[in-house]
C-alpha cells in the first residue's frame, strides 16, 4: 500500500512539475486567476488540511519504514 502512494504522489509531482516546464507563463496566469477567487480564509483552511494530511501521510510512512 505504500508504494501505491508513493507513485501517486510521485505522478502527481511529475504532472505539476511537467505543466511549469513546459508552460511556465500558462501556468502563472491560471495561478494568478485562481488566487484572486479564493479568499484568504479558504487558503488557510486548505493549508491546514494539507499539512494535517502530509503529516498522516508522513507518520505512515516512517511507521511502514520502521516495522
Amino acid at each position: 500500500m505504500g508504494a501505491v502512494i508513493l507513485v501517486a504522489i510521485g505522478g502527481f509531482v511529475l504532472l505539476e512539475g511537467l505543466m511549469w516546464a513546459i508552460a511556465p507563463a500558462a501556468m502563472r496566469s491560471a495561478y494568478d486567476q485562481m488566487m484572486q477567487q479564493v479568499s484568504d480564509r479558504d487558503l488557510h483552511i486548505g493549508g491546514a488540511f494539507a499539512v494535517f494530511i502530509g503529516t498522516c501521510l508522513f507518520a505512515w510512512g516512517a511507521k511502514l519504514i520502521l516495522q
